[in-house]
């Protein structure tokens, strides 16, 4: 630049004062050039400043409204998914609202909502939710614009299926006080959840499976374990069996309304009781802790309060068949075993289609204790847990205890796709008890091991509503 600066002085030098006249007008002119130009640069920084102001407040707006927006859809989307799975409720659009306010914050970034549009269409088995809120504006006010208003728009349809759920619940003498009471809740709540109002075109249905030291089946006894001859025999198939007793002696005990395991090779098999029927079940008729569970079975029923009517009956005594209450709770969703019940209660065959849907089978099996109760030839067995010989035939069992058994039952039944849950209340980790609950279960988060009532309630409520939801896929 020194250079440059020189050489120039150098050339006006040379040029004389003609030469540097005008030089000398330009440099005044540029000079004045620059500083009109500076007023320029002054005006123009200004808006620009305008319109920098005006493009991060109308991105800082635009964000708000975007993320309004995704809350919106995203609620609108859980409103409609409730929406549908409740479409013939009389509770419908109270519980698409709940849902609405549950995913989405009251005054969410200053946002004002309108009322939710809700839209049923009966034909096409429908609901659409729609939510618009107005949203105020933080900086494109100051260009005019004092809000703006954003939309969501969600749409479900009732796609569900025929489900079929029993629900096995143990009523021994360690379910009594709390414990049964707890249960008794826990279940009806189930009921409440799995139990549509809906029932038309597809059903949702619960049977109901007390068991303690064996399976009451009321008056279909003589078509599952076949009809008994009168008077007493020193074989089973009398009304009345003489025995040698585990202790010592004989005794006479009275065949009840319930059955056993199913002796022969289709213990561990849905096999129709008319081809292979059940085991009997024979007590002394007055000690409690082996004698006949008072509870019937429920059939599969989706009549809600016979079904907590059942519930609200139960009693806690006696000893612990587990697996008798398995193979129960397999039975009452079997299409093998459905001619014996009323048309309303019989299964739909397995992986039968119906809408275009395949019918849903779960077995609910709850416990609290170990399975310490088997048979031979419908007395408890000589090798069958606690219990007094003098209530034990004098034969250990035929098939294995009863932990083995139930495992047995619970591989068939997973084999003929029938989803298993199992709970297994107030027991041990790494007990017989709660290993069993582990292996039994479709896959580990089936299987549940809740130590309070509380916890209990919670278990069933998350079963109900895991079951709710695989019936209907959106």
């Amino acid at each position: 630049m020194r250079t440059l600066a020189r050489l120039a002085r150098a050339a006006i030098g040379y040029l004389g004062e003609a030469g540097r006249r005008p030089l000398k007008r330009a440099r005044q002119d540029g000079a004045r050039l620059l500083a009109d130009a500076r007023g320029h640069v002054t005006v123009i920084v200004g808006f620009c400043a305008i319109a920098i102001f005006g493009g991060v407040g109308i991105a800082v707006d635009t964000s708000i409204a975007y993320n309004v927006k995704s809350q919106l859809a995203a609620a609108v989307d859980a409103a409609a998914l409730a929406g549908a799975r409740a479409f013939a409720s009389p509770n419908r659009n109270t519980d698409i609202q709940n849902f609405f306010d549950a995913n989405f914050q009251e005054g969410y970034m200053g946002s004002v909502l309108q009322p939710l549009q809700i839209v049923p269409n009966d034909e096409s088995r429908t609901i659409t939710v729609t939510a618009r809120a107005t949203i105020p504006t933080f900086f494109m006010s100051v260009l005019g614009t004092d809000s703006t208003d954003v939309a969501a728009t969600a749409e479900a349809t009732l796609s569900s299926r025929d489900v079929e759920v029993a629900l096995v619940l143990d009523v021994t003498g360690s379910m009594g006080g709390s414990k049964i009471a707890d249960l008794k809740v826990a279940a009806k709540e189930l009921i409440d959840i799995v139990v549509q109002d809906l029932q038309d075109p597809f059903y949702s249905k619960v049977a109901i499976v007390p068991y303690s030291v064996a399976v009451n089946v009321g008056s279909y006894a003589d078509q599952i374990r076949g009809t008994l001859t009168s008077g007493t025999c020193t074989s089973p198939g009398c009304t009345e069996f003489e025995f040698d007793r585990a202790s010592s002696g004989t005794d006479t005990f009275i065949a009840s309304t319930c059955v056993t395991e199913r002796p022969g090779p289709n213990i561990a098999t849905d096999a129709p009781p008319n081809l292979a029927p059940l085991g009997r079940h024979y007590d002394d008729g007055a000690t409690a802790l082996y004698g006949c569970v008072d509870a019937p079975i429920v059939p599969l029923s989706s009549n809600k309060t016979a079904l907590k009517a059942a519930v609200d009956a139960l009693s806690a005594d006696g000893y612990t068949a587990g697996h008798i209450g398995v193979a129960w709770g397999w039975y009452m969703v079997s299409p093998n075993f459905g001619y014996l019940w009323p048309a309303e209660s019989q299964p739909r065959d397995y992986g039968e289609i119906h809408l275009g849907q395949e019918v849903l089978k779960v077995v609910i099996v709850m416990t609290d204790g170990q399975f310490n109760t088997f048979y031979s030839n419908g007395i408890i067995a000589k090798n069958a847990g606690p219990g007094n010989g003098n209530f034990k035939i004098n034969q250990n069992a035929t098939h294995g205890n009863s932990f083995d058994q139930g495992e047995d039952l619970c591989d068939n039944m997973k084999a003929e796709g029938v989803i298993v849950y199992t709970v297994g209340f107030a027991i041990s980790s790494g007990s017989s008890a709660a290993n069993f609950v582990n292996y039994c279960a479709s896959q580990p988060d089936y299987a549940y091991l809740p130590s309070s009532g509380t916890e209990l309630k919670q278990a069933f409520k998350d079963i109900a509503v895991q079951v709710s939801n695989l019936r209907i896929s959106m």
